[in-house]
């Protein structure tokens, strides 16, 4: 049983840590839509980079599952929205 609670611990750190990454990159592209300077842009790049290594931590501990799948999607959007100001 405790393997179970560890297991589902960490999965709920892992999707958690995936979730924050991925509204944190929403929120610095949301930035750069509105502001589009050069630190705004190169900090949504960062945030999309934090998330996508958030998304492949996910994906090699977890495997396909709805919620990494669900934010690897909202990730994907925001990648389209921040490469349509270049």
């Amino acid at each position: 049983m405790e393997d179970h609670t560890q297991m589902s611990w960490k999965e709920d750190t892992i999707i958690g840590q995936l979730h924050n990454s991925v509204d944190n990159a929403a929120m610095a592209v949301g930035q750069a839509l509105t502001n589009p300077s050069e630190q705004f842009i190169h900090q949504a790049h960062e945030m999309i980079e934090r998330a996508d290594r958030a998304v492949e931590n996910a994906l090699k501990n977890q495997g396909q599952t709805d919620p990494v799948s669900l934010l690897q999607d909202q990730l994907s959007a925001q990648k389209e929205k921040l490469n349509r100001l270049h």
